[in-house]
């Protein structure tokens, strides 16, 4: 009788000591009501006079979509691989926290988590990174009032549109553009397996930075898929097999970037900095791309031009030639504009290493390919002196101004006429700016701007802050 008196007394106190902590955590979290007038931060689009997406200004890269907009297979996807029972739990899923409790034991590691798709969700509206036992306390006392005051629908809508899928971007619309430079609507099962499987671990399985992981990752989402009955076997397999086709990545400020920083201090003045990068602006303006790209290669190639006629002011840098290949292949990695196997583009000028240099040419390596710089595409490489006009001013020797191992710029002219290397030209940065506007007269409008060589090195525009030279 004793013994039960004991664990009759020990029950009761678990009980008030679970109540009185529940009570006290509970008191203090937000109000998950508060989520019906929720605003998440969304990106404000910048158009051209055609329409044409110019620029993205934003704090969290998010582009909300509804529910009905979002592929039923994305949509499996997410509940297979993160919360298999989310439509059949009350927020949180103690079989499946049991689950990963006794696959943990058994791997002595952490390697699955139980929390539901609701937890996630709660976790990043309303929680910090911290890992304690009062956090998912409280994790899970949200999770549960938000399960009654919203449809599993709505949780769902508002998990996909608002958790991290990396490189700067939250939702799945926003993942969608960033991985495969289209809209969520249009992916493929494979493609909605990467994406479903990026929230457990963005950097890790960010197919940009390791392929192999992402790999394998997605075709565990869509073995989950097979296993919950959302897909067929033989269309997973077909789908497992599949190469990525990813999208560029691109930086979109390079369209336009003294114009978009020029609208965007307006932008500032008339909305706010909270309204500007927060809600979803769409920013209709007067550029013309095609005058704007024109316009910018006119500007850099005649900078260029001006530039030289100040003579060559020596190389970048200087390597050790003698380096061993696999040395010296990470090296030029390292020094390199472009990625590694890439074919370089005719008419871009990128960093390369001198290999050899003679009286009347050089060659020179440019990641895996070769090219030869001769004397005629570097006569104007004198020694910098302003007395001299740099338009008649030439030299005679190669091997008089370039050395081996001389870190360089040069310009992809084409295929040499030998037919194995590229004909290249030497080049430098200069250090003469200009600026340019075009504005059509009927309007006041502008058509292109320009307001010096290089944006990401200078943002002082020329074209409208500058004063005029006497």
């Amino acid at each position: 009788m004793g013994a039960f008196s004991v664990l009759i007394a020990t029950v009761f106190l678990g009980f008030v000591g679970a109540f009185a902590t529940y009570y006290m955590l509970a008191d203090e979290l937000p109000d998950v009501r508060e989520l019906k007038n929720f605003e998440p931060s969304t990106v404000t689009l910048m158009y051209s006079d055609q329409d044409e997406l110019i620029a993205e200004l934003y704090l969290e890269k998010r582009i909300l979509v509804p529910l009905d907009k979002i592929p039923l297979q994305l949509k499996q996807a997410a509940i297979a691989v993160e919360d298999a029972n989310f439509y059949r739990h009350m927020g949180i899923d103690l079989k499946a926290i049991f689950r990963a409790f006794l696959t943990n034991m058994r791997e002595g590691r952490v390697v699955e988590g139980g929390s539901t798709i609701t937890q996630q969700l709660s976790k990043t509206l309303f929680l910090s990174r911290e890992r304690s036992l009062i956090r998912k306390i409280r994790e899970a006392i949200l999770s549960i009032r938000m399960e009654l005051v919203f449809t599993k629908d709505e949780i769902l809508e508002m998990y996909l549109n608002q958790i991290y899928y990396g490189h700067g971007s939250y939702g799945v619309e926003a993942a969608a553009r960033t991985y495969f430079g289209k809209n969520v609507q249009r992916l493929t099962l494979d493609e909605v397996a990467l994406i479903a499987g990026l929230p457990k671990s963005p950097n890790n399985y960010s197919p940009y930075r390791n392929p192999k992981r992402a790999r394998s990752r997605r075709n565990h989402v869509i073995r989950r898929m097979a296993q919950e009955g959302f897909v067929k076997r033989e269309e997973a397999k077909q789908a497992m097999k599949q190469q990525f086709k990813l999208g560029e990545v691109t930086n979109m400020l390079n369209k336009a970037p003294y114009f978009v920083e020029y609208i965007r201090q307006q932008l500032m003045t008339l909305y706010g900095r909270n309204r500007v990068y927060k809600s979803g602006l769409k920013v209709y303006t007067t550029i013309n791309l095609e005058k704007q790209i024109i316009a910018q290669n006119v500007t850099k190639k005649n900078l260029h031009i001006t530039d030289k006629r100040y003579g060559y002011r020596g190389p970048l840098g200087i390597m050790d030639i003698s380096l061993p290949e696999t040395a010296l292949q990470e090296k030029l990695r390292e020094i390199n504009s472009f990625e590694e196997g890439a074919i370089p583009k005719i008419g871009t000028i990128v960093k390369g290493l001198v290999k050899s240099v003679e009286r009347d040419f050089a060659t020179v390596l440019i990641g895996q390919s070769e090219g030869i710089i001769e004397l005629k595409d570097m006569s104007w490489a004198r020694e910098p002196n302003t007395n001299i006009d740099g338009r008649w001013a030439r030299i005679n020797r190669v091997d008089n101004v370039l050395n081996r191992g001389d870190q360089i710029m040069v310009k992809i002219l084409g295929v040499h006429e030998s037919g194995s290397v590229w004909s290249l030209s030497l080049e430098q940065e200069p250090e003469v700016e200009s600026a340019l506007i075009s504005i059509e007269p009927d309007t006041g409008h502008i058509k292109a701007m320009i307001g010096g060589y290089d944006f990401s090195k200078s943002q002082f525009n020329r074209s409208v802050q500058a004063i005029r030279q006497p």
